[in-house]
């Protein structure tokens, strides 16, 4: 996922101590692996659907009705007022910028999966990652295919991220732990919405049906990342990487925050009108309410990275 700037968070939180996942043998947490790999991929077995035939595409989606709930748009509980027009077209442009997010995200990750599928390392994860593949291929296409549809397109991604770049945080024994983070990372945050907007009666069906399609794949994703990232935590500890654990988490840590900043696309308050979109998304930002949204949205993958023991705290700072 791309953002146009790094922003940093000024939310102040409660610190809390992480609890540290108890300690286990390497052969227990391998099991633990084979077991859910198991169970996911003959629940994608039983779950496939074909996309091309699943959804019946309307002719066209009303553009003077939501296609986001107003709770869920950026500018929520802030004290940012817009007027109900441009309300509803910051709704419509910020649909297509998640869209388009999770097209620009899905081609990167699966590029990552796809040069690990078949090494001896991932032997063991290759079926169920081959399901991951083929279901990740879907969403890009049904998401990028509603954008084709119903607006000018996929919104172009954003300039690369420093972060996306190699860093010495995803070196050496950390190298598999980053990507992956940033895979369960990039479906923690749009699972969230994907969960509330599929059963949304409020934006045009077609809208709900993409986001309840999503969710419904997402949750083994997720599933099957926080099990693979556990154990990949305990490998590179094991392999020598505990000097390096500092430089990880503040990378996971700006990592988050990046990827949440990225929901606020300057290119959506454009389209919706407003007169300075880059003095907005500053704003938005940087608003208490927006942060404690924030911290909401991330709550989930914040316990777990606590509980494995990355950091102590908060991401949010």
């Amino acid at each position: 996922m791309n953002t146009h700037r790094r922003v940093r968070m000024l939310g102040t939180s409660r610190r809390r101590r992480a609890h540290p996942l108890p300690t286990t043998t390497k052969e227990t947490m391998s099991a633990k692996l084979d077991a859910v790999l198991e169970r996911l991929s003959e629940l994608s077995r039983r779950g496939y659907y074909n996309p091309y035939t699943r959804f019946d595409w309307p002719a066209d989606v009303p553009r003077d009705s939501w296609w986001m709930d107003p709770e869920f748009l950026t500018v929520h509980g802030t004290d940012e007022i817009l007027d109900g027009d441009v309300s509803i077209r910051l709704s419509q442009a910020e649909t297509i910028n998640f869209f388009s997010l999770h097209v620009h995200g899905i081609r990167e990750l699966m590029g990552e999966v796809a040069i690990r599928i078949h090494t001896p390392r991932y032997r063991r994860a290759s079926e169920y990652l081959h399901h991951f593949l083929g279901e990740e291929n879907d969403h890009m296409w049904f998401f990028a295919e509603f954008c084709n549809r119903y607006w000018d397109g996929v919104y172009p991604a954003a300039a690369p991220s420093p972060l996306a770049a190699t860093t010495d945080a995803d070196a050496g024994p950390w190298n598999d732990f980053v990507v992956f983070s940033r895979i369960l990372i990039f479906e923690e945050l749009f699972d969230y919405y994907n969960a509330r907007l599929g059963t949304s009666t409020v934006v045009p069906p077609i809208v709900a049906e993409l986001h309840n399609a999503h969710h419904h794949d997402e949750n083994r994703h997720v599933a099957f990342g926080k099990r693979l990232v556990e154990w990949l935590y305990a490998e590179a500890l094991e392999n020598g990487g505990a000097c390096g654990k500092p430089a990880v988490a503040t990378y996971i840590k700006n990592y988050i925050e990046h990827s949440v900043a990225s929901m606020y696309n300057p290119r959506c308050y454009a389209y919706a009108g407003v007169a300075n979109p880059l003095a907005l998304r500053r704003r938005l930002l940087g608003h208490p309410a927006r942060r404690q949204v924030h911290s909401d949205i991330m709550r989930r993958l914040d316990r777990f990275y606590l509980r494995l023991g990355l950091y102590e705290g908060s991401w949010v700072r």
